[in-house]
């Protein structure tokens, strides 16, 4: 029991299930329950497990420190283990991928780029930030047929990631002071805050250009409320409800995207 607690803690449940989630909603919106729906699902559900392995093996001197109880600090699992288990992982998702479009076998092999560069590079928290949202972003073109529409869609749900994840590391900022790593600068508070309000105009640009009706404005009210929440939150140093207010507003632009396209 304690191992299969400690394999649901490497794979991220969480985060692993919004990828998954984005993944699922836009590829049955195209595709229905079909084969091809399935492989696309089941290669971003490989992938994302293959990468936060990898990324735990590979930060598991830092987590000795900052989060003993996680699989590698706890003693369930060894680093060896968990880089096979990523590297079993991600060789299901390329096998998953391979199956699928050219299109989407070229845009997975992108984000899966993405995600190594965002593990194993030293890196500005803003430009980790940007890996990672356009990491999100790309699995609309890889989902979906590529339009303004869906493009515009992909900006919609990506663009909060940016401010999150500077969020992130303000938040583990003396974490990453213990283990040596250079923490984010105090300014960038205000980039992330700042980031947070621009999305709450970006959400509002669709029915602004006459893409959708009004129920997507009443669809994307909790997205609206959540970025001006956060704003709010991260300009005054108040971090504790970013994952739920990020969580909320995810949802409610995947609902607006889905109903309205």
């Amino acid at each position: 029991m304690d191992r299969l607690k400690a394999l649901l803690t490497l794979i991220r449940v969480r985060h692993t299930g919004q990828v998954v989630g984005i993944v699922t909603v836009l590829s049955v919106k195209r595709h229905g329950f079909s084969v091809q729906s399935l492989l696309a699902i089941t290669a971003f559900l490989f992938l994302s497990i293959a990468l936060f392995s990898l990324d735990d093996a590979h930060d598991s001197v830092g987590d000795r420190l900052i989060h003993p109880k996680r699989p590698i600090p706890s003693g369930a699992f060894t680093i060896k283990q968990v880089y096979l288990i990523g590297t079993l992982f991600l060789c299901l998702g390329l096998a998953s991928a391979s199956s699928l479009s050219f299109q989407q076998f070229v845009a997975f092999l992108v984000v899966a780029i993405l995600g190594f560069a965002v593990i194993f590079l030293k890196i500005t928290s803003i430009l980790r930030a940007i890996l990672t949202a356009s990491m999100i972003f790309l699995l609309f073109p890889f989902s979906m047929a590529v339009s303004f529409k869906s493009l515009l869609f992909g900006l919609i749900v990506a663009l909060p990631h940016v401010a999150g994840s500077i969020t992130k590391d303000i938040i583990h900022r003396e974490g990453d002071e213990r283990v040596g790593l250079q923490p984010p600068a105090y300014w960038t508070r205000y980039v992330a805050s700042g980031l947070f309000f621009l999305c709450g105009g970006v959400v509002l640009l669709p029915f602004v250009l006459k893409l959708v009706s009004w129920l997507y404005v009443l669809l994307i009210v909790p997205t609206f409320v959540s970025c001006l929440v956060l704003g709010y939150n991260v300009l005054n140093r108040q971090y504790p409800k970013v994952y739920i207010y990020g969580g909320i507003g995810m949802l409610s632009a995947l609902v607006a995207f889905s109903i309205n396209s």
